[in-house]
């Protein structure tokens, strides 16, 4: 059985040249992990792509090219100029303010005094302070923590404390170009804050919406997730459906090597500056029947509907959005449209693991249009009654039902995999150390890291070619040195995730407090049982053992599971390994 210990860095293969071997000075270029916007991908994932003329359809294999073009960048595609979904409202509470990283931008989010957010430069111009730690004060601007400054929602400087008095000092710094944040402009959709990282263009944000699937409810369930690796390599592996049976066998029924099935040529649309429109079949013999149709929408969509043969709908809208070179912020959620004839699913040939499976899927996620009515129990009624009194219980509750997120096996194996090959694979190909990029003989374009050869390979292919005729994607063709990766960062669980969700952390602080009540409980048991034994008392001493040893369970049981929002981990003395693979 294979298993990945986080201890130690993933040592480089042999046979990549001596001077790829990790030493002693070599930090990670890895991130914090995730568990199940990726999961879904490589679970129901999907879509390949033949190599496609723009705006043409394009069947089956095409035809071979040995020789490799250079594409020619398009002046018109600004990576900048776009919406990217930042995070979502549930995430964000009072005003802020909210550090956030785009494009390799240090951005802070706040809400000024007429309720909208905000989102300038997140570094104070006067001593280079991180305008996060500051806070919203009473006349709806944002304050410096470091000297007080003060900034209106246009980034301009308002306000200078140490400037009071000296009339000169405030002529050239309040309301001055010099002193001014810059203002990015932001719009909210469908439960998510989007972000336009391109200052003073906002007429043309304005004439621009950003992108969500209108299949999605007004108010989606969307998780929020950092992972390792680049935004290059996310989205590939979002298009690529095949490697779900291999890379996630045990983590879901099903997916095993066994049951992987060849897939047929894929159908693709190429929408120029739009992005790619594909269709396609199954990957796995369970699935034969499945239609998947996928959108790439431009900066970092990715819109997916599977439909079953049962007539079964589910969809899926992931954000790859990239933070910075080797990080990504994964945003995701889903909905699901129940076959409108009960009937066939006896006809179906989807096997009842499968079924099962598309269950497990949308296990805490958004149902969207779904036409099903579900019956409020006693249970349910009071549990939103007591919510709407103490609201701090629904924060807790949903914090718990991200924990379950948190803990599956399908985002710690795309984790691991993805953030070796970007930090590591992918520059040794670049520098020429493992080996030279190729043309692709069946689908041609740009010379690639890759052997792209097969049906399966289709839309990575032509993905590739269409973020080289844009320049190589928001960071361009930024080539890296090769990096061990720390799998120590990979299974970090409060950068991916707890840091910045109030959920998680209000899970965290009620499962801390839990488990500090069990163990005064173990104490205070252990005090009575003594008292009972001295006492003669000795059948009545077995009722606060009794309570000592649940106390014991209790505080065991609530401290393993507050360190899964810290660490995929387990607590020692366990063995400091996740086997991924068993």
């Amino acid at each position: 059985m294979l298993s990945v210990s986080p201890l130690a860095p993933v040592s480089i293969p042999s046979h990549l040249a001596p001077g790829l071997q990790p030493s002693a000075h070599t930090s990670s270029a890895s991130s914090a992990g995730c568990r199940w916007p990726s999961s879904a991908v490589g679970l129901l994932g999907a879509v390949g792509v033949a190599r496609s003329r723009r705006k043409a359809v394009v069947t089956g294999v095409e035809r071979k090219s040995k020789v490799a073009r250079a594409p020619k960048p398009k002046a018109s595609f600004n990576w900048e100029k776009q919406w990217y979904p930042v995070l979502p409202l549930s995430m964000l509470e009072g005003s802020g303010p909210e550090p956030i990283k785009l494009l390799n931008k240090d951005l802070v989010l706040w809400k000024d005094g007429d309720g909208e957010w905000r989102c300038n430069s997140g570094i104070c111009p006067h001593r280079l302070a991180p305008l996060a730690h500051g806070r919203v004060n009473s006349d709806g601007q944002l304050m410096c923590r470091f000297h007080g400054w003060c900034f209106k929602g246009n980034g301009s400087c308002s306000k200078v404390p140490m400037a009071e008095g000296d009339e000169e000092a405030k002529a050239r710094l309040l309301g001055q170009e010099r002193s001014k944040l810059a203002s990015y402009p932001t719009k909210i959709k469908k439960g998510l804050l989007f972000v336009w990282p391109h200052a003073g263009s906002e007429k043309e944000a304005l004439g621009k919406d950003p992108f969500v699937p209108e299949e999605l409810s007004e108010s989606p369930n969307w998780s929020c997730f950092d992972v390792p690796a680049g935004w290059r390599v996310w989205l590939e592996q979002s298009w690529d459906p095949s490697h779900a049976p291999f890379l996630h066998q045990y983590a879901l029924p099903n997916f095993a090597p066994e049951y992987a099935s060849a897939m047929e040529p894929f159908q693709i649309q190429d929408l120029g500056d739009e992005g790619l429109k594909v269709s396609h079949g199954g990957y796995m013999q369970s699935n034969m029947g499945m239609k998947a149709d996928r959108r790439f929408m431009p900066p970092c969509a990715n819109s997916t509907s599977y439909l079953y043969p049962d007539g079964r709908i589910i969809g899926f809208n992931f954000y790859f959005i990239p933070t910075e070179p080797g990080k990504v912020r994964q945003i995701t959620t889903s909905y699901f449209v129940p076959s409108k004839d009960e009937e066939s699913k006896q006809k179906s040939n989807l096997s009842g693991n499968m079924m099962q499976m598309s269950k497990v899927v949308l296990k805490g996620r958004s149902l969207g249009s779904a036409e099903t009515k579900v019956r409020r129990s006693w249970v349910t009624s009071a549990l939103a009654w007591s919510q709407e009194r103490w609201p701090e219980l629904g924060r807790i509750r949903r914090g718990l039902a991200a924990w379950k997120l948190l803990q599956g096996l399908l985002g710690d194996q795309d984790n691991t995999i993805l953030s070796f090959q970007d930090s590591v694979g992918l520059p040794a190909v670049q520098h020429g150390q493992l080996r030279q990029p190729r043309v692709s003989e069946k689908y041609g374009g740009p010379a690639s890291e890759y052997l792209l050869e097969t049906n399966a390979d289709a839309l990575v292919a032509r993905f590739g070619a269409w973020i080289a005729e844009r320049g190589g994607g928001p960071f361009g063709s930024l080539k890296k040195d090769p990096e061990p990766v720390d799998q120590q960062m990979v299974f970090d669980r409060w950068m991916a995730h707890t840091s910045f969700s109030k959920d998680a952390q209000a899970a965290l602080s009620f499962l801390s407090r839990l488990s500090d009540i069990a163990e005064r409980l173990v104490a205070w048991s252990c005090l009575a049982a003594a008292a009972a034994l001295a006492l003669g008392l000795v059948r009545l001493a077995a009722l606060p053992l009794l309570g000592a040893a649940l106390g014991s369970w209790g505080a065991k049981k609530a401290r393993r599971k507050a360190q899964g929002f810290l660490s995929a981990l387990p607590l020692p003395p366990a063995l400091p390994k996740r086997k991924l693979w068993e």
